[in-house]
């Protein structure tokens, strides 16, 4: 690397590397080693705008002050989770600091054949803008014609020059061009006939839709890329560009430009263009390319037709069982499936791990449970995946436009919400949005009514309860604190559930003015628990819509300070969801709240994709087990073997670990083998009402005087 700027040529060529550094120039090249990012020439200047200022090595470090932090900060992790051989490879969405303002851009990043370095390049968001190098600068009628056809062909010139009378339908070719096409002649009569007849079917209208612009006195200028069969009978890409003269009328007479081979380069655009919007693991088209594609569509007056949102049902499970490679190869069959068995939809595309969504052509629902029936049937087969053999099930919602929305937007929420509620059926189900659990829609609505009306009377029926937190020691069993869990018992609408309030409260956004009312609850509540004796902290859940709420760090500090609760009393509670969908802001959150003392626990831990590069970038103080490691550990040597290796890191990272849903005896004392000392779960006690607790503490602290 003695080089002012890092070329990509000569390193590719010392580690016998292929990749088309000829076509993208935005190169940087990240040493794992040294921490250091080695920039191209053209990334430099995109970076550094002022020539006094470039620099071709920083460290990765000094690089993130160039970007904007939200998208500098996904792609770091990103790139961790590359280093981590999560993922194959990274693209993300950064902006680069332009002075005032930002340059939109996509980020890949490659792993190499030596493992010391990684391989990266920028796809800047500019549109490339074809204009020629210079207009003709006299009128064209005051020209002599053989010096206006010289001049609009010199205009044009390029190896292969073609000119076009257009009243006598004939074309004159350079010579070269009869290396291209299967011409017998550089001039050559009939000339559209004979040009369409080269020209591959399905590009014929684009290239007749070119000429109609100039012939119709809209353009002077014809351009097209077309693929045509080339005089050796392949298939070639070619970009045709000329301008037209005109008679006085306005009549035209005479078209001239050139012709170019662009095959090569279409090649390297379609890479990109196969990178950015399909899938590498399943070769269906991504989350981008359906928003892209369908934001489009839905903008087409007329327009009908429906989106099947299809998930796995319990898909993490073959992650845990099986491992990573097991689970990609459950999607790789299962997108073959829905090829197989949606052959003329518009569209199949992987979005997320286990979301896929099929876009079809019917509109009406009849039509469409018919188009699914097969489908739905073919999920009741063994899988056979790698001589393992199982069954899958799939819940799936359907959403039709116009009936359910004009807009991607509208459509999607609606399809997201209906998906919600059959995630917690463990069944393959087909369902319509509008079919919605019990009496349609209707069921949904009084539900939210009756929440919304009980929140604005002072939350009637709302009431927190708590679940004590177990410290075991040498000393013996303590009541360290408890965690605050929400409940709602409206007698007027008994069959208001659990899951049905928290989802009614996080989709409509009222979780906002309940979370901030569980926060003061909890506070008041710990405040007295610590007055009655030693002291006691209280964990407190925070759904993901609140890692959003403005000034909700200065609403905890306001709330402890006139309670006269201490910052340390007080631990919040944060899962993978509320983390993932808002990371910037709940990295933002996490530090201002451990800032003043606040503790901030990962609950649900084990039970996401990126679990572990959470404890790594945000700063957490507590790690809280799922339950799911608890449940029969005293037999699963697997879930054994995973809680003894968090209990370790946990401890080597000083942080504290709670495990949650103990129920046995035996549970318990394999948890007290394995180091574990804080504990919470049923064995201990159920959720109890604030009074009942409180009176538990005033116990507790009695005893403890008097035992003194």
């Amino acid at each position: 690397m003695k080089n002012n700027f890092f070329q990509w040529d000569i390193f590719a060529k010392s580690k016998e590397i292929d990749f088309p550094y000829d076509t993208i120039e935005e190169l940087f090249l990240l040493d794992l080693e040294e921490r250091n990012i080695w920039l191209s020439k053209k990334l430099a200047c995109l970076v550094f705008p002022e020539a006094e200022d470039m620099r071709t090595q920083l460290s990765f470090a000094e690089l993130q002050g160039y970007f904007v932090d939200g998208g500098i900060n996904v792609l770091i992790q990103e790139i961790d989770r590359l280093i981590d051989g999560k993922i194959n490879r990274v693209n993300s969405h950064v902006s680069l600091k332009r002075n005032d303002t930002s340059l939109s851009s996509v980020c890949y990043v490659f792993k190499l054949p030596t493992p010391r370095y990684l391989l990266g390049f920028l796809s800047i968001d500019y549109e490339p803008v074809l204009e020629y190098e210079q207009e003709i600068k006299k009128t064209i009628d005051e020209m002599q014609h053989v010096k206006a056809v010289n001049e609009l062909i010199l205009e044009g010139a390029a190896d292969y020059i073609y000119q076009w009378d257009v009243a006598k339908n004939t074309c004159v070719f350079s010579p070269k061009v009869m290396e291209l096409l299967p011409i017998e002649s550089t001039t050559v009569t009939d000339a559209m006939s004979k040009m369409l007849s080269f020209i591959i079917p399905e590009d014929r209208k684009e290239f007749l839709d070119s000429l109609t612009q100039f012939l119709s006195g809209k353009s002077d200028y014809h351009r097209v890329k077309y693929r045509v069969l080339s005089r050796r009978g392949e298939l070639i890409w070619i970009y045709t560009q000329g301008k037209v003269m005109r008679d006085e009328a306005g009549k035209p007479v005479m078209l001239a430009g050139s012709m170019a081979d662009i095959t090569e380069q279409q090649k390297k655009q379609e890479e990109i263009h196969q990178m950015l919007y399909y899938d590498e693991l399943t070769k269906l088209k991504n989350r981008r390319c359906f928003e892209t594609e369908m934001e489009e569509y839905l903008q087409t007056p007329g327009v009908r037709g429906a989106f099947v949102a299809i998930n796995i049902s319990k898909f993490k499970m073959f992650n845990e069982m099986f491992g990573r490679h097991f689970a990609d190869k459950v999607l790789q069959v299962f997108a073959e499936k829905l090829s197989l068995y949606f052959p003329d939809a518009r569209g199949i595309y992987h979005l997320t791990a286990d979301e896929f969504v099929v876009h079809l052509p019917d509109y009406e629902r009849e039509a469409i449970s018919r188009r699914m029936m097969p489908f739905v049937g073919s999920m009741k087969s063994r899988w056979e995946v790698d001589r393992h053999s199982f069954y899958v099930n799939v819940y799936a919602s359907v959403a039709m436009y116009p009936e359910n929305g004009t807009n991607l937007e509208d459509l999607n929420r609606e399809m997201m919400k209906c998906l919600s509620g059959l995630s917690r059926e463990d069944k393959t189900e087909i369902r319509f949005i509008s079919e919605q659990p019990g009496e349609n829609l209707s069921r949904q609505y009084m539900i939210e009514t009756a929440l919304r009306k009980d929140i604005e009377n002072n939350f009637e029926h709302f009431r927190v309860v708590y679940q004590p937190i177990v410290h075991i020691d040498e000393k013996g069993v303590a009541w360290g604190g408890a965690e605050a869990l929400l409940r709602y018992n409206n007698p007027d609408m008994p069959e208001i559930g659990q899951m049905d309030m928290i989802h009614t409260l996080e989709y409509s956004g009222m979780i906002l003015p309940v979370g901030r009312w569980v926060l003061e609850q909890a506070v008041k509540e710990c405040y007295k628990w610590n007055k009655e004796g030693p002291r006691k902290v209280v964990h407190v859940n925070m759904a993901a819509q609140q890692v959003t709420d403005n000034g909700l760090v200065e609403y905890i500090k306001d709330l402890c300070a006139n309670e006269k609760l201490p910052y340390s009393s007080l631990v919040v509670e944060l899962t993978e969801t509320s983390l993932v969908n808002n990371y910037a802001m709940a990295i933002q959150l996490c530090q201002e709240l451990r800032k003043i003392g606040i503790g901030v626990a990962l609950d649900d831990f084990g039970t996401g994709y990126s679990g572990f590069s959470y404890l790594r970038n945000f700063p957490i103080s507590q790690i809280k087990i799922d339950r799911e490691y608890a449940r029969d550990i005293s037999k699963n040597h697997y879930n054994q073997v995973i809680v003894a290796f968090i209990q370790n890191l946990s401890k080597y990272m000083g942080l504290e670990l709670c495990v949650e849903g103990v129920e046995t005896e035996d549970e318990l004392n394999v948890l007290v083998e394995l180091g574990v000392n804080v504990i919470q779960g049923f064995y201990f006690e159920r959720p109890m009402e604030a009074e009942m607790i409180r009176k538990e503490f005033i116990k507790m602290a009695v005893g403890d005087g008097e035992n003194k």
